[in-house]
């Protein structure tokens, strides 16, 4: 079993869960891929420019795998998902990335933040975040 059918399928067991979704098109992008590329899931959000999530798309290196759940409204507090590491309520609203990222669907996620929304659930799950603003990113 390759690492891809693996994370493929622990994505499908937690669909409804973290998972909101699986990219319909993973397998056939994923053979265009690097032999080493890192899958990626992205917040259940249209707040997140498209041009971004397209570079890394098309990025040898980079294969996007799921669409994560977001908690509900944006809240602080994901009432829907527990923390893997505390077993209490999962923090922030780019929470379905990080349990994402630890159930070992993804290496990385991309998500939003209006004030935690991303810092929050990367802290509670011992994960690094890194806020792109202004960086460029979209250019």
């Amino acid at each position: 079993m390759t690492r891809l059918e693996k994370s493929a399928g622990i994505a499908k067991a937690h669909l409804g869960r973290s998972v909101v979704r699986l990219n319909k098109n993973y397998l056939n992008e994923a053979s265009e891929k690097s032999e080493d590329f890192l899958t990626f899931g992205i917040k259940n959000t249209n707040g997140l420019p498209g041009e971004i999530i397209d570079r890394l798309r098309k990025h040898p290196d980079y294969l996007w795998l799921t669409v994560d759940k977001m908690a509900d409204i944006g809240r602080s507090v994901d009432v829907d998902l527990i923390n893997p590491i505390t077993y209490r309520l999962m923090t922030g609203s780019t929470s379905g990335g990080c349990v994402n990222i630890l159930k070992g669907i993804n290496s990385l996620c991309i998500g939003t933040d209006g004030g935690g929304s991303v810092l929050a659930p990367a802290l509670s799950t011992n994960l690094y975040s890194f806020m792109g603003k202004g960086c460029g990113l979209a250019l």
